[in-house]
C-alpha cells in the first residue's frame, strides 16, 4: 500500500495542477518529478560510498590517473609544504 504525503498549500495544489494540465500527467507524477529532481539538484555526496555507479567511475579514473603521476615523481617528492608557513598557517 502507497504511503500518503499531505500538503496544505493553495499555491503548491495551483503549482501542481497547472503543470500537470500542461504536460498531461497526474498531479502526484508532478509532484514526484519535482521532488526527485530537487533531490538531485541539491544531493552532495560526503563519502566514496555515497557515489551512484558513474561518478565513482569518474572518481576512479582519475585516481586512476593521480596514481600514474605519483609513479613517475622521483622518491621523496611530496605535497606537503607546512616548511613555507608559520605555526599560525600564514606564510613565513
Amino acid at each position: 500500500m502507497a504511503r500518503q504525503l499531505n500538503v496544505r498549500s493553495d499555491r503548491a495544489y495551483e503549482a501542481a495542477n497547472r503543470l500537470s494540465r500542461r504536460l498531461g500527467v497526474s498531479t502526484t507524477e508532478v509532484v514526484e518529478r519535482a521532488l526527485e529532481t530537487l533531490d538531485r539538484k541539491t544531493y552532495r555526496p560526503t563519502t566514496y560510498a555515497d557515489l551512484n555507479e558513474e561518478e565513482r567511475s569518474w572518481v576512479d579514473g582519475i585516481m586512476e590517473k593521480a596514481r600514474a603521476v605519483r609513479a613517475t615523481l622521483p622518491e621523496g617528492v611530496t605535497s606537503d609544504h607546512s616548511d613555507m608557513y608559520d605555526e599560525n598557517g600564514l606564510p613565513k
